[in-house]
């Protein structure tokens, strides 16, 4: 499901008990503190230089109710050791959009672009934006307004993440809105007066082809895929991954590629990692071991590729709430071998990082489990990335010092 509607479940579906070994360490590069950003659930990503860039979903200023209609960010390391953090744009809850909820993507140029998710919790206007931020010598940025979504069958609340393609055009998804109000996959295409023209790839009746798209990623020729939050098996709904491709004449087809049944395979997947052979890997917040969670906590699972296009599911991985429960964030180390993610809670309930590893049968590693005073982070929910020597990235939505999230780095 989307992070915004995590609540505290693991407390009344799961028995744990104590803490899990860990392999690794963990530092707290920032700590966000309400005028810098609030709630951080998109996860970090690198420029060429080494900088690390995000959004915050809340802080930022007084706007949208004063809680704040959330920022992008800069991490750039400091001279000495440590990192400095610098507020790259905030937003106003007017027409720019508020509360970013899409993780951030660079052109080839360096510019910014992301998705605001619109009014919500009783801040903000509107039902999203697309925007790009363009880097100015002097080291500020400048704003672009790219698309602002009307609440029709355009869509509403962009989320997950946005992809390119090769001819520069971007693609993305909605989690409500279209013709059946299930969701919708647009493009964006850009114009030669500078402007942007959506275009409607699918728009899920909230049946069998899914509801609720929550992220996309492509392959090599273009072809994109997603996953939904539900939709699918009709008994269940508990999501599906899909593809979408390009016909000669211009229209998209989808293609469901896994239902989910909710029991072992699991269910309500999410965002998608492909490898180097073309497997596409999943985590899925639920379903797997049900004797633990109330409805399972979660898989990891791969998708590979058979004769006539047909795509079978292979559950690598089961949690058990101990060694984690709602799984996301699935990212290969620098070898394309190692799969690093993420779990939203844990044995004393504020997530770990995790690692599997094919030469031994996918076990789990706990690269490192976040504590329960809740200071070095809790809750991590994005998408993690790794540095070139394969200390990992990412973000917790909670915890530090003031409660609000954190970004931070652990050693394996």
């Amino acid at each position: 499901m989307s992070s915004l509607s995590k609540f505290v479940v693991a407390a009344v579906c799961v028995l744990l008990f104590g803490s899990v070994a860990q392999a690794g360490t963990e530092k707290v590069l920032h700590t966000f503190a309400f005028t810098d950003g609030e709630n951080p659930y998109t996860g970090v990503l690198f420029d060429g230089a080494g900088n690390l860039y995000g959004t915050t979903f809340y802080g930022g200023g007084a706007a949208c109710n004063a809680g704040g209609c959330g920022v992008v960010f800069k991490m750039a390391p400091a001279i000495g050791g440590g990192w400095t953090e610098s507020t790259v744009y905030a937003f106003t809850g007017g027409a720019d959009g508020s509360h970013p909820y899409s993780a951030l993507i660079f052109d080839a140029a360096g510019n910014l672009y992301g998705a605001t998710y619109g009014a919500y919790s009783g801040g903000g206007t509107g039902v999203g934006t697309v925007f790009r931020l363009t880097p100015n010598p002097d080291g500020s940025w400048s704003f672009a307004l790219l698309h602002t979504f009307t609440g029709g069958k355009d869509g509403i609340q962009p989320n997950g993440s946005l992809v390119f393609d090769s001819a520069g055009n971007l693609y993305g998804t909605t989690r409500s809105g279209g013709s059946y109000n299930a969701g919708i996959v647009f493009g964006l295409t850009p114009t030669t007066h500078g402007q942007w023209k959506e275009t409607l790839l699918h728009a899920f009746t909230g049946g069998q082809d899914g509801s609720a798209p929550f992220a996309l990623t492509s392959d090599a020729a273009g072809n994109l895929f997603g996953t939904t939050n539900f939709g699918g098996t009709p008994a269940c709904s508990c999501g599906v991954v899909f593809e979408l491709s390009r016909s000669s004449s211009g229209s998209w087809k989808e293609t469901i590629l896994h239902s989910f049944t909710g029991g072992k395979d699991g269910a309500i997947p999410q965002s998608l990692v492909f490898d180097s052979s073309g497997n596409l890997y999943g985590a899925a917040e639920r379903g797997g071991i049900t004797n633990y969670c109330c409805a399972g906590c979660g898989v990891v699972f791969k998708l590979t590729r058979g004769s006539h296009n047909v795509w079978r599911e292979t559950v690598l991985h089961k949690f058990d709430g101990v060694n984690g429960l709602e799984p996301s964030g699935l990212t290969f180390d620098n070898s394309g071998t190692k799969l690093y993610g993420s779990a939203y809670s844990s044995a004393v309930g504020a997530g770990l990082i995790f690692d599997l590893v094919p030469d031994d049968n996918w076990a789990e590693t706990v690269a490192y489990e976040f504590s329960g005073s809740f200071v070095n982070g809790a809750e991590p929910v994005g998408p993690l990335v790794l540095d070139s020597a394969g200390n990992v990235y990412g973000t917790t939505i909670l915890g530090g010092s003031n409660d609000v999230g954190v970004v931070f780095e652990v050693t394996p």
